[in-house]
């Protein structure tokens, strides 16, 4: 069984790299999660074939079909930074 303490805390924030404010309640916490997990374990689930998702149904997709908007200049008039006929954004890379 796992016992969460004051070093694996400081471990996991260190991984995290988080600060934890109210550690001796995270502690409780986390303690209760490992606990339930414990009680989990000793399910007998021989015989049970693994679900990967709760949805036994396939996801049902809509047809792919290209539509034209009417109005493609009015709607590059209201973007609020272009480039010719492209929206500008912020670089996502700094």
């Amino acid at each position: 069984m796992i016992k969460i303490d004051d070093k694996l805390i400081d471990h996991l924030s260190k991984l995290a790299r988080l600060t934890f404010e109210e550690t001796e309640r995270l502690k409780s916490d986390l303690q209760k999660i490992i606990d339930y997990f414990e009680i989990l374990s000793e399910v007998d689930t021989e015989g049970i074939e693994p679900m990967y998702t709760p949805i036994e149904e396939p996801c049902k997709l809509r047809e792919s079909e290209p539509k034209s908007h009417e109005n493609v200049e009015g709607i590059i008039e209201n973007f609020p930074e272009k480039e010719g006929r492209f929206i500008k954004v912020p670089s996502i890379y700094g």
